[in-house]
């Protein structure tokens, strides 16, 4: 019997999804394991509070080291670094991404940033979920280590540091064991963690078998030089630091019914008031008749004084680049140059065109953590405040890392 407090929650199983319950936040029981591979077919839910775990393959997680400790800036840093790693975000989605801390020095910091694929019909349960979350910060895991479970007839892993997810993949791997092209996936993962300046040297290996312990490791029983563990996997439990994560349709939802709370109230108020101010406003408006007629004299009076402004205002501004300094080209482009990454000749500017609304600057370096550096400061500039700039993946040549950067003033300030 369900008690007060109690939730459900949804987490993606071995061949479908799984529904348990219970109290917050790892008293859940499993109540039901399913073979629906979609949670859009779950039916009967109980009438508590809904949790939802995105299941590994709805989402890529790109772990990158920052440059600053200024957690106010963490979240714009996520948005840039998936970017910059060619994951596009749908602005119109809801919130599909999210970063957590990992660890925090003095002066940097590495997050772990998730961001989700727009859901599709069928992706998430009829009944809208009070909170989301991401399969892999469901289960628990001690140290440093990698973990590997099957997830809706795949296998899938994660990184796990210091207890704390650092990394998640799903697989074509859909055998009865991990095979070779898992291990494969699991070690060109570690590399890619080295690119972001991140060094993860698991310690531990658990393969959590869909037959316990009984199940075999396969191709990992020895691939990192010591043994596998083998074992269920761990029941899921409730992060103590929630996710921000909310789908479109959900945030939409939320906002309607908050929308309709707020328009009930204010019918309430206004039928309390609406007697008295019928009065007040009738006589209001004669004394309203008189004054408009009033101004409206006083503005056709000045009116060509106003159009002949205007029109002189439009002539000055086109003459913004020769006698506005901040329009100047060769000081844009000496304000650029302040934005550079030290030391001197990290990077190195091979092109530069500027006008009065567009800057593109093209340039390579030796360092490619140099192009997010200098995009970083470029953007944060309060010389060049007018420019809202972006940068593209970068192209590796033999002349070293070929970067764009570009700029624009935006439509409303031109």
């Amino acid at each position: 019997m369900s008690n007060k407090g109690d939730v459900i929650v949804l987490v993606p199983g071995v061949a479908g999804w799984e529904i348990w319950e219970g109290p917050p936040p790892s008293g859940l029981q499993r109540k039901e394991v399913t073979l629906l591979s979609r949670a859009g077919d779950l039916e009967g839910l109980p009438a508590q509070d809904v949790v939802f775990f995105f299941p590994v393959k709805d989402a890529t997680v790109m772990p990158f080291k920052t440059t600053t400790a200024d957690e106010s800036l963490f979240a714009d840093l996520a948005l840039m670094h998936s970017e910059r790693m060619g994951v596009r975000i749908d602005p119109g989605a809801g919130q599909l991404i999210d970063q957590f801390v990992m660890e925090k020095a003095e002066d940097s910091a590495v997050l772990t940033t998730v961001v989700l694929r727009a859901p599709v019909d069928g992706d998430l349960p009829l009944r809208s979920p009070k909170e989301f979350d991401y399969a892999p910060r469901a289960y628990h895991f001690d140290g440093d280590g990698i973990a590997t479970w099957k997830e809706l007839g795949h296998w899938v892993f994660a990184f796990y540091q210091k207890g704390k997810m650092l990394y998640a993949q799903s697989t074509s791997n859909d055998g009865e064991h991990p095979d070779e092209t898992l291990l494969r996936d699991m070690r060109l993962a570690q590399v890619q963690l080295t690119f972001q300046g991140i060094q993860f040297t698991p310690d531990k290996i658990q393969v959590w078998h869909p037959d316990g312990e009984l199940g075999e490791a396969g191709a990992l029983a020895d691939a990192y030089g010591f043994p596998a563990s083998v074992g269920r996997r761990p029941d899921p439990t409730l992060s103590m630091e929630p996710s921000k994560l909310l789908p479109a349709d959900v945030h939409a939802e939320r906002r309607e019914r908050a929308k309709k709370q707020q328009i009930t109230a204010a019918l309430s108020l206004v039928a309390l008031v609406v007697v008295g101010l019928l009065g007040w406003v009738g006589w209001k408006f004669y004394q309203d008749i008189n004054a408009t007629k009033t101004l409206m004299a006083r503005a056709k009076s000045v009116e060509p004084e106003v159009l002949a402004f205007q029109d002189h205002k439009a002539k000055w501004n086109e003459l913004g680049p020769v006698v506005d300094q901040d329009q100047w080209p060769v000081e844009i482009l000496y304000r650029i140059t302040r934005s550079m990454p030290q030391p001197k000749g990290v990077v190195r500017l091979s092109e530069a065109t500027i006008n009065a609304n567009e800057i593109r600057i093209k340039g390579v370096t030796n360092k490619p953590e140099a192009i997010g550096q200098f995009n970083f400061t470029i953007n944060k500039s309060e010389e060049l405040t007018r420019y809202k700039f972006d940068s593209p993946p970068p192209n590796n040549t033999s002349k070293g890392t070929e970067f764009v950067i570009q700029g624009a003033v935006p439509q409303e300030q031109q």
